[in-house]
């Protein structure tokens, strides 16, 4: 038996959580690390470049320029799918409103600033910023947007540049979870593969869908770092070696580790008991 199945069920209700992560942190964390693959190309814009130019993300990190994937993109999706799957249609909890009392807020955290009913609840699920295993590699794709003028008057085409990142390209994704219990990690682990299969970054109807293969999950506060991480891969150190190494030896406050087939069966057996757990709280809020 693992520490997943002395997890209490959940999910937590509203008055339960502790204020301030340091406060958070006496309750129990569990971190996960796997790396995510793109399985097409993508666009992660945080600027619109120059003129017609759009250029994805970068960042110098580990000796390189790397392709930067921001953590609250992936949140964002991720937060879309929950509030789908757990919420009922007639939910007043959004993105852009959330309500702060619902299980997708006590977990993902959220701001009410409705006059005379300023509230906040802290984000339970910290993702750090995706940084690639590969370095950035500056290639202009030259492509043409039509609109309805191209078939009316046989005009209305415009013209712009594309700096993607292509299919392959690897990031480590480390999460942690504070105060967590079996919904939790169960939520997350359905609503990442869900969001993987939507994509991320600009324009997902056509690209940015990635598939994640998780290394280990463990039990306490381990320290990954993604700098120590993207160097020794640098240095010709295979992902498998390192994740095999850190388990042997970890570094942070840590009690057990699930990893390898043990973490595939993991994630295969919360998502479906996610699945039944997420029918049983939307007809209940009905």
């Amino acid at each position: 038996m693992t520490f997943i199945g002395s997890l209490k069920e959940g999910p937590w209700r509203f008055g339960e959580i502790p204020s301030g992560r340091i406060n958070l942190l006496k309750e129990g964390v569990i971190t996960l690390f796997g790396i995510k693959r793109l399985e097409s190309e993508a666009l992660f814009v945080s600027n619109e470049g120059i003129g017609t130019l759009r250029e994805t993300s970068k960042v110098v990190f580990a000796g390189k320029e790397r392709y930067w994937l921001l953590a609250r993109k992936v949140n964002g999706v991720i937060r879309r799918v929950l509030l789908d799957a757990v919420n009922p249609p007639n939910s007043n909890c959004s993105v852009d409103n959330p309500c702060i009392e619902c299980p997708v807020c006590l977990m993902l955290g959220g701001l009410s600033a409705e006059r005379g009913k300023n509230q906040a609840v802290f984000a339970r699920v910290k993702l750090q910023d995706l940084i690639s295993v590969e370095p950035y590699e500056y290639d202009e794709k030259f492509r043409v947007r039509l609109n309805e003028k191209v078939l009316t008057a046989g005009e209305g085409t415009v013209p712009f540049q594309e700096v993607v990142v292509p299919p392959g390209t690897r990031f480590p994704f480390i999460v942690r979870i504070f105060k967590p219990n079996r919904f939790d990690l169960a939520a997350f682990l359905y609503a990442n593969k869900i969001a993987d299969a939507l994509g991320y970054g600009n324009y997902t109807k056509l690209r940015g869908d990635v598939s994640t293969e998780w290394k280990f999950i463990a039990d306490g506060m381990a320290f990954i770092s993604a700098f120590d991480f993207l160097s020794q891969l640098d240095l010709g150190t295979k992902p498998d070696a390192w994740v095999k190494d850190f388990i042997s030896s970890p570094k942070g406050v840590v009690r057990e580790i699930i990893s390898g087939e043990d973490c595939k069966q993991v994630e295969e057996d919360l998502i479906s008991w996610f699945v039944d757990k997420s029918v049983k709280l939307r007809a209940s809020s009905d």
